[in-house]
């Protein structure tokens, strides 16, 4: 046992098992929109693959106005808040603005949306979903169209599978539900603000460009009607159950339970606080273990929809070729030879640097600024934590991101992106208050504030403009199964 794994031999042997997903209705509905509630319930009596769990439909933005020009954002985000009860008693609420919270994380980290099936990209001429344009008739989205895709019988076009909370961060991730009440899961739909409208397709303008400026800017440079809405529609889930041919494993759970009197199953849980922040913004939280603090800058209240938000450094405005040098080109796109042809332009460089040679949005609803400042200044910010400062200094925003990077999971797959994205794109920040690593080891081992409560303040220097803050505190919560089914959960 001294010797690493690395340099040994072995094999573990487990016979007698099974794999089978099983697909699940929704209990109340298979439509939703804004503000709807979706509930499922969770097979009874099995080993379930509590990060398999996938919510499966389609979506469309016809459900506000035709004119709208809405676009998608990526589909997981649609859901606000995900909501898990187990016989009846509320495990894990969720937190508001989990979507929000989960772009915080994106923002840092490398983007982990499904290509296939989550809608990463927001489209913007052609589909990339089926390769078609104009509301599924052909030829590019016109500057109304909105993006829909119609119900093709059974085929559901995209997933959400990003849970925030029990599902997603439970240990062990292959969960007994023989042991526990029945499992509820409720996902709250998000309102029609995350939307993004734009009233243009096109990356540039020809005649702009030739002519004075200002230099017309494409796809986010005029947004829609701002009457946008969602709809999804067919929506199921599905879930991989695993199955045990002798009875070795419930011995195993039996005993344990015996010895200690009951089971523990770790898990993360959030609480959200927004504010317009004038320079401290506090936050209360009473759990058995702190992990984490974040912080994500949104400069306005995103309140209404508006054009997308272009990424810095990605293509904003076109640049065009013409006649010989266009012939190739044409002829892959369908253009007559000896006509324009926009390649766009990217903002670093003229041949893009950190893979920005291409297009990249945002919704202002997930877009994280860091707050304006006074002239001349530059953003520094600490938490207090009751009577202890960290930093014990006032940080500036490199030395944040260098202690954000730290706080992270998975340090090592941080976001490829410039700095002067992280200002205007992705200004998030972290701070881990426990071990590094202590979620490989199921080690509970963050402030204890049970006792005292605790009084947070996220304090910044320079800051103006009353700029929108989203604190989140990540903590770990424990559901302790004892005999006969019965349950309790410490946070």
């Amino acid at each position: 046992m001294s010797f690493n794994p690395n340099l040994t031999y072995f094999v573990e042997r487990l016979q007698g098992v099974s794999t089978n997903t099983f697909r699940l209705e929704s209990q109340n509905r298979t439509t939703a929109l804004q503000n709807d509630i979706i509930s499922f319930s969770l097979p009874s009596n099995a080993i379930l693959n509590l990060r398999s769990f996938k919510v499966w439909c389609n979506a469309n933005c016809n459900a506000g106005s035709p004119t709208a020009g809405a676009r998608l954002p990526p589909i997981s985000d649609l859901v606000e808040r995900i909501e898990v009860s187990v016989g009846g008693i509320i495990l894990s609420q969720g937190t508001n603005f989990s979507n929000v919270l989960q772009e915080a994380m994106k923002a840092l980290s490398y983007e982990d949306c499904d290509s296939v099936t989550g809608h990463p990209e927001y489209v913007r001429e052609i589909s990339y979903v089926n390769g078609e344009g104009d509301n599924l008739v052909g030829g590019p989205l016109d500057a109304t169209a909105n993006e829909s895709y119609a119900d093709n019988g059974n085929l559901q076009l995209f997933c959400i599978d990003k849970f925030p909370g029990f599902l997603a961060t439970a240990d062990p991730k292959l969960l007994d539900t023989s042991i526990l009440p029945d499992i509820t899961v409720r996902l709250y739909m998000a309102t029609n603000n995350l939307l993004t409208t734009s009233q243009d397709v096109g990356v540039g303008d020809a005649a702009a460009i030739a002519g004075p400026p200002p230099i017309k800017q494409g796809f986010a440079a005029v947004g829609g009607t701002g009457n946008g809405g969602y709809e999804l529609t067919n929506i199921s889930a599905t879930i991989e159950a695993i199955g045990m041919a002798d009875m070795t494993y419930d011995q195993m759970i039996s005993a344990q339970m015996a010895q200690q009197g009951f089971l523990e199953i770790p898990y993360k849980a959030y609480t959200t606080f927004q504010e317009s922040h004038t320079g401290a913004s506090r936050f209360t939280v009473s759990t058995q273990s702190l992990d984490r603090v974040w912080v994500a800058w949104r400069v306005t209240a995103p309140n209404t929809q508006v054009a997308p938000v272009i990424v810095n450094g990605y293509k904003k405005q076109g640049a065009f070729i013409q006649g010989a040098y266009q012939t190739n080109a044409a002829a892959a796109s369908g253009a007559a030879a000896g006509t324009s042809l926009d390649l766009g332009l990217p903002q670093y460089d003229l041949g893009g640097v950190f893979t920005t040679n291409s297009e990249k949005y945002k919704s202002a609803y997930f877009n994280f600024v860091q707050p304006p400042v006074t002239p001349n200044t530059n953003m520094k910010m600490q938490l207090q934590l009751n009577g202890a400062y960290m930093p014990q200094f006032s940080a500036n925003l490199g030395q944040l991101y260098g202690m954000t990077r730290n706080s992270i999971m998975g340090a090592r797959e941080a976001k490829n992106m410039s700095f002067d994205q992280y200002v205007n794109n992705y200004c998030v920040q972290c701070f881990r208050l426990n071990l590094p690593d202590a979620e490989y080891s199921r080690s509970i081992c963050g402030l204890d504030t049970r006792a005292v409560n605790l009084q947070g303040v996220v304090k910044t220097d320079n800051v103006i403009n009353l700029p929108t803050i989203n604190i989140f505190t990540e903590q770990t919560e424990t559901l302790r199964v004892g005999p006969g089914r019965s349950i309790e959960v410490i946070s």
